[in-house]
């Protein structure tokens, strides 16, 4: 992304070099009405003045204390004048016999330099000074002490001059979420979420008096703390990591409304003027980067975005406080769900109790029963969940689409669950356990009730019994009749012998 600095500057930088000062600049004239009154103190007076729109700066100044300021000219402090004495018969010349004074404009944007002994007759050039915070510098002017009033029949003894120009714009600010540009993406409930705030570097920022940043958390995301990080990015994208004396930070919290707050010291400000200077369409930056957890307070959320925004604070070196400005397009993070309704398969509105599933991003996974989703509260645990009363089971808070995507139009996301522990039916006998993983999407809307995924559960059969004592018991039954049959066979034989005997 290129940060650019306010597009007026470049459409009113040719009006403030023109118009930008309305000194009066003039030639002596000490013919009007004959010689000025050299008993009478002068001065001289520089009004300065920021403006926002230098094309209603259209009038020139006559020198008078009363000329007309426009109602959107601001009074300008800390700018700093150089005043010149030139020469009587070469106003090209300087008048080597005069020190040039250096002045600098008060709180009310003005600067005076006044008495005969310091003010002689004559005329003078007043130099704006370079000021990092300023746009365009007002041209130089001559100013000429006593000055001819506008009617030309009298004199001006006390001058006043009016320069105006448009000082910098403050920092612009974005927002990105996982890397630069970036304004969407997804996450697991728990899972670690990394947002970047940058702000552009003003010329003046290694002397402005206040660059601070704020960021509210939203009560979906908890701040991890002490993760932040505070680079300086020059315009060729060399970023630096500032070092921790640069910056203080307040760490969110319920006692500050969750807000992240971190200024930039002293030191910080010089450290990160070290990116500068800015390009005509680039400006060097600072990054702030943080990370955040997806909370359970996102279950009341799912499918919908979780945007969360930053605001830039600027005083700059001219004590101009400026409009916080705040980022325009929040980046966001989505999480999902998917519901489960677990059912006998011969009668749907039997609801099984007690069923358990895990979670897989992969069928393979799933197959092989390794890798699956961790439990949100505890990440060393497997996510496992169990079907309630009404058969119903949820995984809450799934990553779903891509990064890059927004949360209503992401693409759906694929899992796979496997169930790991089966229900048991009304005479506490388990039902089937699944044999294979069921597909599930998550997407913006799979989490509702309307989208549930319906999964049943095969009855146990009735195999032949196997085993154990009791039963054999019609085997051994058999066999003592059989050997009671076998007995009075030969009882029988035996009686037939002896009779044939006989």
């Amino acid at each position: 992304m290129k940060l650019k600095n306010n597009p007026l500057l470049k459409k009113l930088g040719g009006i403030a070099l023109s118009f930008a000062v309305l000194c009066t600049s003039c030639t002596p004239s000490f013919a009007a009405t004959g010689s000025p009154d050299t008993s009478v103190e002068r001065s001289l007076t520089i009004h300065k003045y920021h403006m926002e729109d230098m094309s209603h700066s259209t009038t020139e100044g006559t020198g008078q204390q009363t000329d007309v300021v426009p109602a959107d000219a601001i009074p300008l402090p800390g700018i700093q004048f150089k005043v010149t004495k030139m020469q009587d018969t070469d106003h090209t010349k300087v008048d080597s016999t005069w020190n040039i004074q250096t002045v600098t404009t008060g709180a009310d944007g003005s600067v005076t330099i006044r008495g005969n002994s310091n003010l002689p007759m004559g005329v003078y050039k007043v130099e704006e000074q370079t000021n990092p915070a300023v746009a365009v510098k007002a041209d130089p002017c001559l100013v000429s002490v006593p000055l001819t009033n506008p009617t030309g029949d009298g004199w001006i003894y006390n001058v006043h001059v009016f320069p105006k120009n448009k000082i910098k714009p403050g920092p612009e600010i974005d927002k990105f979420v996982t890397e630069l540009e970036n304004k969407h993406d997804t996450a697991d409930i728990s899972e670690s979420v990394k947002w970047i705030i940058e702000t552009t570097l003003p010329d003046d920022v290694a002397t402005c008096k206040d660059y601070t940043v704020t960021d509210t958390i939203d009560t979906r995301l908890d701040y991890v703390p002490g993760s932040l990080k505070v680079y300086r990015v020059d315009t060729s994208k060399n970023r630096v990591l500032m070092t921790p004396d640069c910056y203080t930070v307040i760490e969110p919290n319920t006692a500050n409304s969750r807000t992240l707050t971190v200024q930039l010291t002293a030191i910080g400000k010089q450290t990160a003027a070290k990116s500068l200077p800015n390009k005509e369409d680039v400006s060097a930056t600072l990054n702030l980067e943080f990370n955040t957890l997806v909370n359970k307070t996102a279950e009341g959320s799912l499918g919908q975005p979780i945007p969360n925004g930053a605001t830039i604070h600027y005083t700059n070196n001219l004590d101009i406080v400026f409009e916080p400005q705040s980022v325009k397009e929040k980046p966001e993070v989505h999480t999902g769900g998917v519901n489960l309704l677990k059912v006998d398969s011969e009668d749907n509105t039997v609801k099984l109790q007690g069923a358990k599933f895990k979670v897989y991003r992969t069928e393979a996974d799933a197959k092989k029963n390794i890798n699956a989703v961790k439990d949100p509260a505890n990440n060393s645990v497997d996510w496992e969940v169990t079907t309630d009363t009404n058969g119903i089971a949820h995984f809450w808070g799934l990553a779903y689409g891509k990064k890059g995507q927004d949360a209503y139009y992401g693409d759906s996301t694929n899992y796979w669950v496997v169930e790991t522990q089966s229900p048991v039916d009304t005479n506490g006998k388990p039902y089937n356990l699944l044999k294979y993983p069921v597909k599930v999407t998550v997407n913006s809307n799979s989490h509702n009730d309307a989208n549930r995924i319906v999964i049943e559960n095969i009855k146990h059969y009735d195999l032949p019994y196997t085993g154990g004592v009791g039963n054999m018991t019609p085997l051994y039954i058999g066999a003592v009749l059989i050997l009671l049959a076998g007995g009075a066979t030969v009882i029988l034989v035996r009686r037939h012998l002896q009779e044939k005997k006989r």
